[in-house]
């Protein structure tokens, strides 16, 4: 609305009181009555302004004082009212005649600007002013200045330091609860520009923001840094950054906060998670975490190593079920057939429950030893362990201890044989005796002569067998040695055939001889290769079938230039499951009823005690040669006897 100046009566008295108009005498040249005249406006609850063209206040009414909040003796040329860019010539075209209506910002001592609608007209005294009316709706203006003022305070209360900008960057206002936070003084942020102020590069990062406001953007958020002022001691301080264009004002709204202590929390937590990391990757076992929810946290690279093919499902979120019926489908472990879900039912089931440790195979056949432990909050940890190598060594030892226990059993059973072999021929050698020592066939009967061959004949196989022991005990010891010498196999054989050609005649079996003339001389023990031909041509005899039997006894150049000795006969054989017993010490394949013998055949003669076959495997090998025995049953046995090159020819060659 627009209100009229009343013409007041004249009167000498001047104004007075608080509820009549400020007037300054020096300021206004205003005659008595006219300054008279004001003090009927002062009681008006509409505010009110005398303004001069340049915007000065050279008169306001208590409505008005109350919207400024400026104190009752404060003078009126204190307040002044700035026009928007946009109505610069508002207060001319006001003065010249015209009512205007603007938007006009109050400026106030000890206030905070205010801005304000109003009513621009001439006054109609004094001449040359212009009136000002402020809307009726002052209640509403004071109370949303008692929320501004409240703004204000928490504003001082907030931690962040905050600004009101032109689009320029000049800064009007600000409010910090630490205004040293930023390395500048207070003092400095006013009149003056904020991209001036601060020190880089907060300084070109918020001009480069206010040009991009000043391009159309309304919101800008950034972070920034400020190393400690050169020459003091302190620490990088680090802050975050806002600035938001106000609609239709020049201005822009700018906080910074200083987030110095979260982005040195996060570092420490950043620095405390990678040196955890590393430190579960440096863990030689896979290590794995579940949340609450089954899903996958972290692991480490050990853990996908060893589930290689399984990769691609190994990812942050997949539940532990998925990643298992992957690998499942993708054959990663071993299954049993026809049990499969039963089987990743009972895994999930002892996942879930973090049961005992339990062991696992994967498909290429290495094993997974499984640990499991529920965390605090639900969650599960695993730790992956291959214990390939520890299994093997569990064979290994199951295997050890199977074999210690048959050696247990062997040595058991050579015990037993030992006092079998020793006692039978013992008993003989009593017995006999006995019998010539009491003439208990009377004195000088013809029979005692043969009791005496029999004693004799069950000494020498004492003797033999005592001897075979010692030689098998003092080649496992390392402590035989080897007379060498050049030897002449063809010899060797001919004197051996004369040693047993008795036992071959006595069984009917025929003994032959395949030996080149021009066969080179073997380096070697004579009388161990002697025993090695004795003990193959006596246990061909006594398997040799009776009458048409034949032990032949060959020796050949091999084709990398050693020397084959071989024993074959045409006898009853063994099957190839019992060659191992064969070459075991006192092995017995056949039964004492089983060899070929005639009747009248002397029953020492044809015993055996079982260590011809391991004797003869140890002495070969003593030679460096190599051992090999091939029988069919009712086809009869071959053994080879294979020397080394380095011992073919007139002396021993070492390689």
């Amino acid at each position: 609305m627009t209100t009229a100046l009343p013409v007041a009566p004249h009167t000498d008295a001047a104004p007075s009181g608080l509820g009549r108009a400020r007037l300054e005498k020096d300021e206004l040249d205003m005659a008595p009555e006219e300054a008279a005249g004001l003090q009927w406006l002062d009681a008006l609850a509409t505010p009110l302004w005398l303004l001069r063209p340049d915007g000065l206040t050279v008169w306001l009414n208590g409505a008005a004082r109350a919207l400024i909040g400026l104190e009752h003796d404060a003078p009126a040329a204190a307040v002044r009212i700035s026009l928007s860019s946009r109505f610069p010539a508002a207060l001319e075209q006001a003065a010249a005649g015209r009512m205007v209506e603007v938007r006009a910002t109050v400026h106030a001592p000890l206030t905070l600007p205010l801005e304000v609608d109003l009513r621009l007209v001439p006054a109609p005294r004094p001449s040359g002013l212009i009136l000002a009316e402020a809307p009726a709706d002052s209640g509403a203006r004071q109370e949303m200045m008692r929320l501004n003022e409240q703004l204000i305070a928490l504003s001082y209360a907030y931690p962040d330091i905050r600004f009101e900008l032109l689009r320029d960057g000049t800064i009007l206002d600000f409010a910090a609860a630490s205004p040293g936070d930023l390395n500048v003084p207070a003092e400095r942020f006013l009149a003056h520009r904020v991209q001036e102020v601060l020190p880089d590069p907060a300084a070109g990062m918020l001009a480069a923001a206010l040009g991009r406001l000043n391009e159309g953007q309304t919101v800008i958020g950034l972070d920034f840094s400020l190393p400690p002022p050169s020459g003091s001691a302190g620490d990088t301080k680090f802050f975050e950054a806002r600035l938001v264009a106000l609609p239709d004002s020049d201005r822009v709204m700018c906080s910074i906060r200083n987030v110095t202590e979260r982005v040195e929390a996060e570092s420490a937590a950043r620095r405390a998670h990678h040196l955890l990391s590393d430190a579960i990757e440096c863990i030689t076992e896979g290590f794995v975490l579940y949340d609450a929810q089954d899903r996958l946290v972290l692991c480490n690279g050990r853990y996908r190593e060893l589930f290689s093919a399984n990769t691609d499902l190994i990812t942050p979120g997949a539940s532990f079920e998925e990643v298992l019926r992957g690998g499942v489908e993708r054959g990663v472990y071993r299954v049993p057939d026809g049990d499969l879900e039963g089987w990743v039912e009972r895994r999930i089931e002892q996942h879930r429950g973090a049961g005992p440790p339990m062991e696992m195979e994967l498909h290429d056949g290495r094993w997974i030893r499984i640990e499991e432990w529920r965390t605090y909050e639900g969650g599960t940890v695993g730790i992956r362990a291959d214990i390939t190598d520890l299994k093997a060594r569990e064979a290994e030892l199951s295997a050890a201890r199977d074999e210690a226990e048959q050696a247990n059993q062997r040595k058991s059973d050579y015990v037993h044989h030992l006092s079998h072999e020793l006692r039978t021929p013992l008993n003989a050698v009593l017995g006999f005796a006995q019998i010539i020592h009491d003439e208990m066939m009377g004195p000088n009967n013809p029979r005692y002569r043969e009791y005496a061959g029999q004693i004799a004949a069950a000494g020498v196989y004492m003797l033999d067998l005592i001897n075979n022991l010692l030689d098998l005990a003092r080649i496992e010891a390392g402590r035989m040695d080897l007379h060498e010498e050049a030897c002449n196999l063809s010899l060797l054989v001919d004197l051996t055939f004369g040693m047993m050609q008795p036992r071959a005649c006595e069984a009917a079996v025929a003994l032959c001889m395949e030996i080149p003339d021009d066969l080179p001389s073997l380096h070697g023990d004579a009388s161990q290769i002697r025993q090695m031909l004795t003990n193959l041509i006596g246990n061909a005899i006594k398997f040799s079938p009776p009458k048409d039997g034949c032990v032949r006894v060959r020796a050949e150049l091999t084709e990398d230039g050693g020397i084959a000795l071989t024993v074959a006969d045409n006898g009853i054989g063994m099957r190839p499951e019992q060659i191992p017993v064969a070459l075991d010490a006192f092995g017995q394949v056949h039964g004492r009823n089983q060899g070929h013998s005639n009747q009248g055949r002397d029953r020492a003669a044809e015993r055996g005690s079982g260590l011809g076959l391991p004797l003869t495997r140890a002495l070969i090998a003593l030679h460096g040669g190599t051992f090999h025995i091939d029988s069919r049953l009712g086809a009869g046995t071959t053994v080879r006897l294979t020397f080394p090159p380095c011992r073919v020819g007139g002396g021993m060659q070492r390689p």
